[in-house]
């Protein structure tokens, strides 16, 4: 009887450290999806950060009625729980801070399911730093700090490791949405991407200005938006086969830039953004409608109008309003009026779904505006 006793206590205090049930991932997704979509998106600094108060942000969910979770969960070189295929890129070894997130934020207030969606960044900075070879390149000589190139995603090791990623996600939290930010084709000038263009256009050599220099014409941004593609493609058919199957329930979502100025229904095609060309591999888009200090929200207004008269799927964009005044790296925010005429501007003309970014920029001021626009109660 004592050996049994031992034995027991053994069992429980080793249960008790390992707490093996905590690392089972809490359901991410609702059976159906809602037919509004209220989004707030939580950087990767915040889930990961041990001191978050995740009671808080629960209750500041509530209070805006958001519906959807956005969970930020690192780059393939950085993340956010143990990728037993990669264990040095962990953030935090033995922690899941996704699951922890989920965990806390899962059910609204009158016990509704929220959906979750996990952003995976595209940067890989340190890679890049160990190994320049990989970067986005001009025949300049110049090479991107964070972008690799359009080879490497194509027909490289970043791209098969980026999709690698977004199918463990798929596998190991089974979330409502799966999305890919800094996804970008700024600087596809290097050689091997000389190659990959030839090879996908049957092109001898760049189109190239007057002066000699490679020139960015309808060809070389179409073939961007191609490479791009071909990549979502990719991370979609891994999806489809993941838990035999269920993955093909997961939305593929991508975020994109606008082009404010000329075609906002085209998308920033200089970046490898065309909307039509990556409507074809994606589930959805996520349009930047960031205000910062230059736009306005009629001008956001503007992007859906157009997105409506060019015919295409509402039901397929999300419209993100970002919360910096001025440039994605500074601490200011814009203002709870700008923030409430933003959000409204972007769910019109048949968008049904609208996220705001990101909660680390949000104060007591932002939380009570945003919940005079989406929480019913707050009016």
């Amino acid at each position: 009887m004592i050996l049994v006793l031992a034995i027991l206590a053994t069992v429980v205090a080793a249960l008790s450290v390992a707490r093996p049930w905590e690392d089972v991932p809490p359901t991410m997704r609702r059976g159906q999806a809602p037919a509004e979509t209220r989004s707030v998106s939580i950087d990767f600094g915040i889930v990961t950060d041990p001191e978050t108060d995740w009671s808080a942000i629960d209750e500041h969910l509530d209070r805006v009625a958001a519906n959807m979770v956005v969970l930020g969960t690192g780059r393939v070189e950085f993340t956010a729980f143990d990728w037993s295929s990669h264990p040095n890129a962990a953030a935090e070894p033995g922690t899941d801070h996704i699951a922890r997130a989920a965990r806390a934020l899962q059910e609204t207030e009158d016990g509704a399911q929220r959906d979750f969606a996990l952003l995976v960044d595209a940067y890989v900075p340190n890679w890049i730093a160990a190994d320049p070879s990989i970067a986005g390149a001009e025949e300049s000589g110049y090479r991107s700090m964070y972008q690799a190139s359009a080879y490497q995603l194509a027909q490289g090791e970043v791209g098969d490791r980026l999709v690698e990623y977004v199918v463990a996600l798929g596998e190991r939290y089974l979330p409502a949405q799966i999305a890919i930010t800094e996804l970008f084709l700024d600087h596809t000038a290097g050689r091997q991407d000389l190659q990959l263009f030839q090879e996908m256009t049957g092109a001898e050599d760049w189109p190239r200005a007057p002066d000699g220099t490679v020139e960015n014409n309808a060809d070389v941004l179409r073939w961007r938006a191609e490479v791009i593609t071909g990549l979502l493609r990719r991370m979609r058919a891994g999806l489809d086969e993941v838990r035999d199957g269920e993955g093909a329930a997961i939305e593929l979502a991508m975020d994109v830039r606008v082009d404010w100025e000329d075609d906002p229904a085209a998308g920033a095609l200089a970046s490898g953004h065309d909307y039509d060309v990556l409507l074809r591999a994606a589930d959805r888009l996520i349009v930047w409608a960031y205000p910062f200090d230059r736009h306005s929200p009629a001008e956001i207004e503007g992007i859906t109008r157009a997105l409506r008269a060019a015919g295409q799927n509402m039901s397929r964009f999300t419209m993100s309003v970002g919360l910096w005044a001025q440039t994605s790296v500074d601490d200011e925010a814009i203002t709870p009026d700008t923030l409430v005429r933003s959000v409204r501007a972007a769910g019109t003309n048949g968008i049904t779904s609208v996220n705001v970014t990101p909660v680390s920029l949000m104060d007591e001021a932002l939380w009570r505006a945003l919940a005079r626009v989406w929480d019913t109660r707050a009016r």
